[in-house]
C-alpha cells in the first residue's frame, strides 16, 4: 500500500527553533507513512512545490492513502483544501487526519472537513489583519527595521546616529559615513570608493550597494516606507520628513546626483546586455568559478570583452582575474573545439534521439489483481495454470521499458554535425543562431587570467 504523509510549517523558524516540522514528520511515520513530503511555506500559497507534487502523484494513481496531522496542513484557504480533497476522492485516495478522524467520502465527513477548512482560513485572515494593524502602528511610531550604515536604533526603534566606535578607523560610524560621502564626491568612480574604504577601513560595499545607500532617504533625515517598488504591489510611498539627524544636506545630495549622472554617461553601456550574445551564461572564470560578464570598450569600435564578475567585488568575494578577453576570440576558439570534436557529438545526439516507452501502470495493476485472484484459488486445473503463466509473462513484458530510436531525427542530427564540423559553416550564422547551437552542444567555457580558453562540450 502506497501511503504518503504531508507536513507543512509556515516559516523556517517554526521548523528549526520550535521543532514543529520534526514533530509532524515523526507522527506521520509512526502512523504508517512510508514517505513524507514537506513544505516550509504559507498555507495561503498554492505554489507549494511538494504540495503540488503530492497532487500530481495522486492524479497519476501513485497514492493509496494520504496522512496529515490537521486539515490546515493542506492549506489555509477553503478553496485550496476543497479542490485537493476533490482530487483525492476522484482518484480513490483515502485521507487520514490524525487530530480529527473523518471520512471524506461520507456527507458528514465532507461537512466536517469544510467546517475545519473554513476555520483554518478564518484564523489565517485574522492573523493577517493583526499583522497589518501591527505594521500600521509600527509606521505611526516612526520605527525603522534595518538602519543604514552610519545609523542605529534607540530603545523605541527610531533612527539615531551611530556613535559606536569603528575599531579599524577609531572614529564612530556616523563620522565614518560622512567620510564615505566625501569620498563619493572626490573620487572618480564608486568602484574606487569601494576599494578604498575596504582597504583603509575594512568596510564592504558593492558599487550598486553604495549607490543605493547614498540615495537612501534615511541619510537625508527622513523615515520612509514603501519607497522600493515591488512587483504586483502598487502602493504610494509614505515619507515622514525630518525625523532624525541628517547625514546628507540637500546641497550634498544634489552634488552626489550630478556625480552619479556624470559617471553614468561614461559607462560603456546604458542598457543591460545580459543574455543577448552567443555563449551567454556559459563563460566561467577558472580561478573562482564565477560567471564572466560582457562589456564594451570605450573606443569607437565598441569591442566586446569578457571579465570575471567577482573582480569588482571587495573582500572575500574578490577574484584576482583581471584579464579582459575578447568575446569574439572566445567564440572562435569554441567553434574550433566544436569542429575538432564534431565526430564524438554524433553519439551524444544518438542518445538524445532515444526515447523510453513508458510502462502502462494501470494495465499492470489490473493484471496483478487478476493474477492474485487466480493464485488464491490454488487450483491444479491446467487451464488456470496456463492463464497464470500468460498473465505473468504479460506483466513482465509491460514492466520492461522499451527504447525507441527516432531514425529520421538521428539522420538529420548526423547531417547537421557533419556540416557543423566545417569551419566555413559557422561564418554564415548570426548571433541568435550561434547562441542556439552553443546552448545545445556547449556545457561551459573556462577562461583564465592569461586569456586561455578551454571549452567543455556535452559529450556522453
Amino acid at each position: 500500500m502506497r501511503v504518503y504523509g504531508y507536513a507543512r510549517v509556515s516559516t523556517q523558524e517554526q521548523a528549526e527553533e520550535f521543532d514543529a516540522l520534526n514533530q509532524q514528520i515523526a507522527r506521520l511515520k509512526a502512523s504508517g507513512a512510508t514517505e513524507v513530503l514537506i513544505d516550509i511555506e504559507s498555507g495561503r500559497s498554492d505554489a507549494r512545490k511538494q504540495f503540488n507534487e503530492l497532487l500530481k502523484l495522486v492524479q497519476e494513481n501513485q497514492v493509496d492513502e494520504i496522512i496529515i496531522t490537521r486539515v490546515d496542513r493542506l492549506g489555509r484557504s477553503v478553496i485550496t483544501i476543497h479542490k485537493a480533497i476533490e482530487v483525492f476522492v476522484k482518484h480513490n485516495v483515502n485521507l487520514r487526519v490524525l487530530d480529527a478522524p473523518v471520512d471524506a467520502n461520507s456527507p458528514f465527513g465532507w461537512f466536517s472537513i469544510n467546517q475545519m477548512s473554513g476555520l483554518a482560513e478564518f484564523e489565517s485572515r485574522l492573523l493577517s489583519q493583526r499583522v497589518k494593524q501591527g505594521n500600521e502602528y509600527f509606521r505611526e511610531q516612526l520605527k525603522f527595521c534595518i538602519p543604514p550604515f552610519g545609523y542605529t536604533k534607540d530603545k523605541n526603534h527610531r533612527l539615531i546616529p551611530n556613535k559606536n566606535i569603528h575599531e579599524k578607523s577609531g572614529k564612530n560610524y556616523f563620522e565614518l559615513a560622512k567620510i564615505i560621502i566625501d569620498l563619493i564626491l572626490e573620487m572618480p568612480s564608486l568602484k574606487e570608493v569601494c576599494n578604498y574604504i575596504f582597504n583603509e577601513y575594512e568596510v564592504v560595499f558593492s558599487v550598486s550597494g553604495l549607490r543605493d545607500w547614498s540615495k537612501n532617504l534615511a541619510l537625508q533625515g527622513h523615515t520612509a516606507y514603501f519607497v522600493k517598488r515591488k512587483k504586483g504591489i502598487n502602493r504610494e510611498p509614505i515619507i515622514n520628513f525630518n525625523t532624525h539627524e541628517a547625514l546628507i544636506t540637500p546641497a550634498t545630495l544634489e552634488a552626489i546626483e550630478r556625480k552619479l549622472l556624470t559617471n553614468k554617461k561614461y559607462r560603456s553601456s546604458r542598457k543591460s546586455t545580459r543574455g543577448n550574445y552567443p555563449l551567454a551564461g556559459l563563460i566561467k572564470c577558472v580561478h573562482c568559478g564565477g560567471n564572466m560578464y560582457r562589456n564594451f570598450s570605450r573606443h569607437k569600435t565598441k569591442t566586446e570583452y569578457m571579465r570575471c564578475v567577482n573582480y569588482t567585488k571587495p573582500g572575500n568575494y574578490h577574484c584576482e582575474n583581471s584579464k579582459c578577453t575578447r568575446l569574439r576570440e572566445i567564440i572562435a576558439q569554441t567553434i574550433t573545439g566544436l569542429c575538432r570534436n564534431a565526430p564524438n557529438l554524433i553519439e551524444y545526439l544518438e542518445n538524445q534521439s532515444t526515447t523510453i516507452q513508458v510502462t502502462n501502470t494501470k494495465e499492470i495493476e489490473k493484471l496483478t489483481n487478476e493474477l492474485s485472484v487466480l493464485r488464491t484459488l490454488r487450483s491444479s486445473n491446467p487451464d488456470i495454470i496456463t492463464a497464470i503463466a500468460k498473465i505473468q509473462t504479460k506483466i513482465n513484458a509491460l514492466s520492461t521499458p522499451i527504447k525507441i530510436v527516432d531514425r529520421d531525427g538521428l539522420e538529420n542530427a548526423k547531417r547537421k554535425i557533419v556540416i557543423a564540423s566545417q569551419a566555413i559553416f559557422w561564418e554564415f550564422l548570426d548571433d541568435k543562431e550561434l547562441k542556439s547551437l552553443f546552448s545545445e552542444f556547449v556545457e561551459k567555457v573556462e577562461v583564465d587570467s592569461s586569456g586561455t580558453v578551454n571549452p567543455f562540450f556535452k559529450l556522453p
